[in-house]
C-alpha cells in the first residue's frame, strides 16, 4: 500500500458532480442540420419531411449524430420490459393473446375449447 502524508489526504480537487465532465451536450450551434440524415431509402426533406416521424432508421441515424446514442436503447429497453413482463406470458397462457372465451365456470376449463363443447348444465 502506498503512503500518503497528510498534505496529499487534504489536497483539493476537482468537484465532480453525477460525471459531469464526462458528456457535454451539443450547442445549439454544434448541433448538425436534421437534412443531413438519412433514413431508410434517403435523405426525407421538403413535403418529404413527415415520415422522419415513423422513419427508425432516420431516427437512429439522427440520435447519433447528436451524440446521443442512448436515445436508440429506450424504445428497444420498454419493448423488451413490455413483452417479458406482458406479452411473453400472454401468449403462454393463452396462445393468440387474447383472454379465454366460453369459459365453462363449472369446471373451471377455460381457453380453446373442443369441437362439440357443450356446457355444463346448471341445476337449479
Amino acid at each position: 500500500m502506498l503512503r500518503r502524508t497528510s498534505v496529499a489526504l487534504f489536497k483539493p480537487t476537482q468537484v465532480n458532480r453525477a460525471g459531469g465532465g464526462l458528456f457535454h451536450f451539443l450547442k445549439a450551434d454544434e448541433v448538425p442540420s436534421a437534412n443531413l440524415c438519412k433514413g431508410l431509402f434517403s435523405e426525407l426533406n421538403g413535403s418529404f419531411a413527415i415520415l422522419r416521424l415513423i422513419d427508425i432508421k432516420w431516427m437512429m441515424n439522427r440520435a447519433v449524430a447528436m451524440h446521443r446514442e442512448y436515445y436508440i436503447a429506450s424504445p428497444l429497453m420498454y419493448y423488451c420490459i413490455w413483452q417479458f413482463l406482458w406479452g411473453l406470458p400472454q401468449r403462454f397462457i393463452w396462445s393468440d393473446g387474447k383472454p379465454p372465451r366460453a369459459v365453462d365456470w363449472n369446471t373451471n376449463k377455460s381457453g380453446h375449447l373442443p369441437e362439440g363443447f357443450v356446457q355444463t348444465v346448471v341445476k337449479q
